[in-house]
Order: structure tokens, then C-alpha cells, then sequence
């Protein structure tokens, strides 16, 4: 590369983005990579695996790189991996939560929540002195409400409750599922969930958000249960002490469904009395943003 650039990375839990720009922001190249083993990997094996997607487009060294990172889930876990990424490369450096890019890419007035809801969920925040805080990304076990492995979790949760109470559940959702999993009961799709990775369960969702579109009683209870959890991981920022005066929701599963981010903006404005902005963008964008301020501070 032959001209100075910074470089925004987007580091999620499935895939990695890596954008290079000029130092007013203009996109000069994109590349996306899986991100592999990412999860697993301490400070030291993260900033190897950014410095070597780095070296493979040019050997140049940028202005400045900044990293919106899954998994970075405090100010300290952020300042190691800072810290290693600089070591590795010799530039300046900023490492965020990858849900506070979302606040980068779409700057206004008042500070922000970011609501990442994908694969998995979490909601970012600031105390007015800086300190960041965080709530849900607990994972598909325990939390991640509304993101697609949480709301595939949740209806069959559901339906298993309406066998219980009545037999084979009349919901339209049930057959669907039997056709993923390739079983003939219901047992049988809580027994595929056991047995597959949970990534790939988490890619029923489309069918339950489909299915709650189409009417299916368990969809649409779960995404409703969904929109109110995440509701209330920013009430529990707040309630931290965040300072919020709006949201900005972003994630594979949010963007593409309106319905829930329907139902999420009106829980956040009758309960938080907070406005939704859903960013349909790519939040490498904020990633640019955050580097193009670090370079510009010189």
C-alpha cells in the first residue's frame, strides 16, 4: 500500500473485518477472514492473528489501528489485547468491545448504548467518567436473549413446555424444526440441539423468525421474550450507571428483522423512555471512525 492509511477491524466471534482507509476515512480496501479459534486465543494469540491479517495486505505499517473485539468484556480484557496489538505492531493502537463500534458508526447527540444482536446478544455502555459497562454475552448456555442461538433456544424451550401440558404441540413452528434437525418428534430436535455445535442449531433462526411472522404461537412468544430481555440488559446498565439518552442496535439478526426491532423499540421507549436507532451498516465503519480520531490525535 502506498499511501498512509488507518485500519478499522471488526474482530467477531465468527468472522473477521478488516478495513483500510485513508486517514479522512475513504475505504480503500475490505477483507473479511473467519475467524477460527478466535474465542480460545489469549491477548498474545489474538494480536498475532490481527498483526498476520495486517502483514497479509501490505507490509506498510498504518497510522493507526483500532479493534472493536468480541469477547473483550472489561477495560481490563481491552488493555491487554491493546497493549499485545502494539507490541506486535509497533502503531498506535485503540481496543473496544465490538458493540461500542456501533455508537462510532452513528454519532449524535448524547451518549449511547450498543445493543449488538446477532448470533449472540450484549449491550455496551459508559459510566459519565468513562468506564465501560457491560450486561448479557453470557453465550447460548446461559444468556444471549434475542440473538438468533437465544431465540431458537427459547421456542423450543416453549414448545417442550406445550408438550408437556397438552402432547404434541399444534404449532405450525414444530415441523419446521423436525425438517432441520431431520427428526420426527419433538425430542428429537432437542436431541440435535445437544449434539451440534451450538453455531449451528443458531442457524435455525431465520425459520422461527419466519415462523412468528407466519403466526406460530412458540416464535412468537419467543421473540417477544427475546425484545424484552434485551430490554432489559440496558435497564441493567442504567441501573449500573450508564449514562444513556439513546440506543443504537445493530448485529445480523436485528438488522434483518423488523418485527423484533419493533417490538425492542417500543419496550426501550415505554420502559427507559429511549429512543432505537437500528444501524443496518457494517460496524467496522465505527472501527474506522475510533482509528481515524486516534490517528488525528496523533
Amino acid at each position: 500500500m502506498e499511501t498512509d492509511y488507518i485500519v478499522g477491524v471488526d474482530a467477531g466471534g465468527t468472522r473477521t473485518r478488516l478495513r483500510f482507509a485513508t486517514p479522512q476515512g475513504r475505504t480503500l480496501s475490505d477483507h473479511r477472514r473467519p475467524a477460527g479459534e478466535w474465542t480460545a486465543l489469549d491477548a498474545g494469540g489474538k494480536a498475532a492473528q490481527l498483526a498476520a491479517g495486517l502483514r497479509a495486505v501490505t507490509g506498510r505499517p498504518p497510522l493507526a489501528v483500532a479493534v472493536g473485539a468480541h469477547g473483550c468484556d472489561s477495560d481490563e480484557e481491552c488493555g491487554a489485547l491493546r497493549e499485545a496489538v502494539a507490541e506486535r505492531t509497533g502503531v498506535a493502537v485503540t481496543v473496544v468491545n465490538d458493540a461500542f463500534l456501533l455508537e462510532a458508526a452513528v454519532p449524535g447527540e448524547g451518549p449511547a448504548a450498543g445493543l449488538v444482536v446477532g448470533t449472540g446478544s450484549i449491550a455496551v455502555g459508559r459510566r459519565p467518567d468513562g468506564t465501560s459497562l457491560y450486561a448479557g454475552g453470557w453465550g447460548w448456555l446461559l444468556g444471549d436473549p434475542g440473538s438468533a442461538w437465544g431465540t431458537v433456544r427459547e421456542a423450543v424451550r416453549l414448545l417442550t413446555r406445550a408438550d408437556d401440558r397438552a402432547g404434541r404441540p399444534d404449532d405450525p413452528l414444530l415441523p419446521l424444526l423436525l425438517a432441520h434437525s431431520g427428526g420426527a418428534a419433538l425430542r428429537d430436535v432437542v436431541d440435535a440441539m445437544q449434539r451440534l455445535p451450538a453455531h449451528e442449531w443458531a442457524g435455525w433462526a431465520p425459520t422461527v423468525f419466519d415462523a412468528a411472522d407466519a403466526g406460530s404461537p412458540a416464535a412468537r412468544a419467543a421473540l417477544a421474550h427475546g425484545a424484552d430481555a434485551l430490554v432489559t440488559l440496558v435497564e441493567e446498565l442504567r441501573g449500573r450507571g450508564a449514562a444513556l439518552s439513546r440506543v443504537i442496535g445493530g448485529g445480523t439478526v436485528l438488522a434483518s428483522r423488523p418485527r423484533l426491532a419493533r417490538r425492542l423499540a417500543a419496550g426501550l421507549r415505554a420502559r427507559l423512555d429511549l429512543p432505537l436507532t437500528v444501524y443496518p451498516g457494517e460496524p467496522v465503519a465505527g472501527a474506522v471512525r475510533l482509528a481515524r480520531e486516534l490517528a488525528a490525535a496523533g
